[in-house]
Order: structure tokens, then C-alpha cells, then sequence
């Protein structure tokens, strides 16, 4: 067995996955804690510990490195991504084992999660943030080069509300503001999961549950 949302095991989500039904509301909250363990222990926590830190000598880029990550794995879970490490793109989970499929036609570059997660996410679709450009000069620049690059900035302002601003050429995203965001799309995600409630580009929540388990399912065989 091995852990894949805070204590629990793959098997533990085995035995839930049997017994859940995508038509029905009944054990989706027990689903969803395995998310909710899953994220609260691997960027949570980690980002709110970097946050309350408040030494400003450089660790936001950290706060924003470890967003990156928490926005892949938000939008592969809705979208039932998983990402093929041979040809270093994402693709659907329903072709997973059709390799006949896995062209340059259904295979999707790594900048589509970005470009998915900014164009169709509230808040941060009302922000028009380029999702290839974020991916290219934030995601990558800071994964490769420890910083932004082509007028992307990190900052800290507690005054402000947006957690983006486009200002005098600059490209300017308030990492504070940034967590809040995102966690105001988790609540959603897990309302859509849980409650049936309607969700970003009204996505059913039989898609959304079966994306759900297709995506854990995934990762329990790893």
C-alpha cells in the first residue's frame, strides 16, 4: 500500500471507489476528503507556513512555485488529465490505453493546463491572465531559473483586492491574493463534487465525478 492523501492508503481509496455511484450524492464527501487530504498536506499547509514566514526576502517565489503545481493538479482532476512522462504532455485518462490515439491531435502540450485553468476558472478568468504566457514566463522561468521573467513580478500588497494587475508594462501577481483564489475554486470544485452545484463551462457533474476517479485511480497505481 502506499499513502496518497495524507494518511490514507491507495487501497483505502479502492474500497471507496467500489461503492461510489456518479448519479448519486451518497459517499462523494468521503471522495472528496481524499482531495482535500491530498492538497491540504502537499500545498496547503506548506504555502500558509511559507505566507506567515513574512520575512519578504525572496520567498515568494516558493509561495508561487508550489501554485503552479497546486493549479496543475486542480485542473488535471477536472479535466481527468494525466500527464505522460515519455512524451512529457498531458492527455485525456480515457485513451490512456489507446496508444493509437496518442498523437499531436489529442496529446496536450504543458501549457494547456495553464491556458485551461486561467481562461475557464473563477475567479481568475474575469482577470484575463494568459495562461501560455504564465506558463512560459512564471511556471517554467521559476521551476528552471529560480524567477519571472519578462515583466512577471511576485508581491506582496495587502491592499489589494485583484490578485493580478497588468500596470505599466508589468505583469504583476499578489501571491496572497493568488492562495485566495485558489481557494475559492477548490470550495466550487467541491461543491460541483459533493452538492451537484454548477460549476465553471457548466461541466456535468457526472464528467466531473468520473474525471474525479479517473485522476485518483491514476495516481494509486503509481
Amino acid at each position: 500500500m502506499m499513502r496518497v492523501a495524507g494518511t490514507l492508503t491507495n487501497k483505502d481509496w479502492k474500497d471507496l471507489e467500489y461503492i461510489l455511484k456518479p448519479k448519486e450524492n451518497e459517499n462523494w464527501g468521503n471522495a472528496f476528503h481524499f482531495f482535500e487530504e491530498r492538497i491540504r498536506t502537499r500545498y496547503l499547509e506548506p504555502i500558509q507556513a511559507i505566507l506567515d514566514m513574512e520575512k519578504y526576502e525572496g520567498e515568494g517565489f516558493a509561495v508561487v512555485n508550489l501554485q503552479c503545481s497546486l493549479i496543475e493538479t486542480i485542473e488535471s482532476f477536472i479535466n481527468g488529465w494525466v500527464h505522460n512522462s515519455a512524451k512529457n504532455k498531458w492527455y485525456d485518462k480515457k485513451i490512456e490505453n489507446d496508444y493509437a490515439q496518442m498523437d499531436g491531435k489529442r496529446l496536450k502540450k504543458n501549457s494547456s493546463i495553464f491556458i485551461s485553468f486561467f481562461s475557464k476558472r473563477s475567479p481568475f478568468k474575469e482577470q484575463r491572465i494568459c495562461g501560455e504566457e504564465f506558463f512560459k514566463y512564471v511556471r517554467c522561468a521559476l521551476l528552471h531559473q529560480t524567477q519571472t521573467k519578462n515583466n512577471w513580478f511576485i508581491r506582496k500588497n495587502s491592499s489589494k483586492i485583484s490578485s493580478y494587475e497588468c500596470k505599466n508594462g508589468e505583469k504583476i501577481i499578489y501571491r496572497d491574493q493568488f492562495q485566495r483564489d485558489l481557494e475559492v475554486i477548490i470550495k466550487n470544485y467541491k461543491k460541483a463534487i459533493i452538492e451537484e452545484a454548477e460549476f465553471d463551462e457548466k461541466i456535468s457533474t457526472k464528467d466531473l465525478r468520473a474525471n474525479f476517479c479517473a485522476k485518483f485511480n491514476h495516481l494509486c497505481k503509481q
